[in-house]
Parts: structure tokens; C-alpha cells; sequence
């Protein structure tokens, strides 16, 4: 993805409980500098991502997703953070937050 919304391409898959998160399209793209975070190399002059955006949810289309991602180190690390909330059609927000036990959020 990138950090201007209408710059593609940009794609978002999210997995959970059996279900699949799909983003069809990025509406706002943010990208920030945390001086207190270091995403490490490769240095991309920005640690912190925050998006919104349509996709769909289990081949529904009409959910909306937000979302913060940072990218504070190498894979595996335990630094890494996701906050995901994703609002499937005619239901409330299902909300992730926390840190990621394995893989890697790379910031270039």
C-alpha cells in the first residue's frame, strides 16, 4: 500500500476464525515518523501507517476497514503492532489490536 490512498496498487487481505477480510478499495492513507519507534533497515522515513477502506468480508462486499500499522523492528520481535477494525455489512466491528507473535510489518 501506499501513503497516498489513490496511488495503487494497494492491497489488504485479513484472516480470522475462518473468515477473510478483502480490501477492493483504499479511501485515506497516512503515514507517519514515531520518533520513539525505529522501524530498522531498511529506513523508509515513516513507522507508523494509518488507512481506511472498502473491501469485502467472506465475498460480501460493502464492509469498511480502519486501520494502524507500525513497524518497529525485524521480524518476530514482538514489536510490531496491527490495530484492525473491520465493520462487515449489517453487523458490528470486529476489532484486533495487539502485537504481532510472528511475521513482520516492513515499512518501505
Amino acid at each position: 500500500m501506499q501513503c497516498d490512498a489513490t496511488e495503487g496498487p494497494n492491497r489488504l487481505q485479513v484472516n480470522w476464525g475462518g473468515n477473510r477480510f478483502h480490501l477492493e478499495s483504499l479511501t485515506s492513507a497516512f503515514c507517519a515518523d514515531d520518533p520513539t519507534i525505529d522501524e530498522e533497515s531498511p529506513t523508509a522515513g515513516f513507522d507508523t501507517y494509518l488507512g481506511t477502506g472498502t473491501g469485502r468480508v467472506n465475498g460480501v462486499s460493502g464492509a469498511t476497514i480502519s486501520f494502524t500499522f507500525t513497524d518497529a523492528g525485524e521480524p518476530d520481535g514482538g514489536v510490531d503492532r496491527a490495530n484492525i477494525s473491520i465493520t462487515p455489512v449489517g453487523e458490528s466491528p470486529i476489532v484486533v489490536s495487539g502485537t504481532l507473535r510472528k511475521g513482520n510489518h516492513q515499512a518501505h
